[in-house]
């Protein structure tokens, strides 16, 4: 299995990098903001693809909207400080499944049962009840808050 690291975080990167590969997958690129995910994840076509939230260029949340537009879009898994935040959870519950979401520092145990069940579903899931809360649902392309913004 093929996995893309995307943090802009040398030290980050390096722990994800060798705690998948004890957990199996093969790491075939990294990067340090949405753009260079976009980039990677068109050139590699991986598995999975892990986002951190905060980063220069462009954020992992608008990087995850915007590997939804992709023919073959990974799985991806958003880890970050920031990950279980009520305020972050409250903001995205409409476009990401909470379990799609990790909280630094990572255990290995934990993000091993991440992945298997992110694996086990169809990539990039809109959370079922996205369209049961009030309002109208949310277009793909529509412009929801920043991490800034929140």
């Amino acid at each position: 299995m093929r996995a893309i690291i995307i943090d802009d975080s040398p030290r980050i990167r390096s722990e994800l990098r060798q705690t998948l590969g004890r957990l199996g997958w093969t790491v075939v690129a990294e990067g340090a903001n949405g753009i260079e995910a976009l980039e990677l994840a068109e050139l590699h076509k991986p598995d999975l693809m892990t986002l951190d939230i905060i980063m220069p260029e462009m954020d992992g949340i608008e990087c995850y909207r915007n590997l939804r537009k992709l023919s073959q879009p990974p799985r991806c898994l958003i880890i970050s400080v920031l990950a279980i935040e009520p305020r972050v959870m409250a903001a995205y519950e409409r476009e990401i499944l909470a379990s799609h979401f990790l909280k630094k520092p990572v255990q290995e145990k934990e993000l091993r049962d991440r992945i298997e069940a992110i694996m086990s579903m169809p990539p990039l899931p809109l959370p079922p009840h996205a369209d049961a809360l009030d309002g109208p649902p949310i277009p793909l392309n529509s412009q929801l808050p920043t991490i800034e913004e929140i």
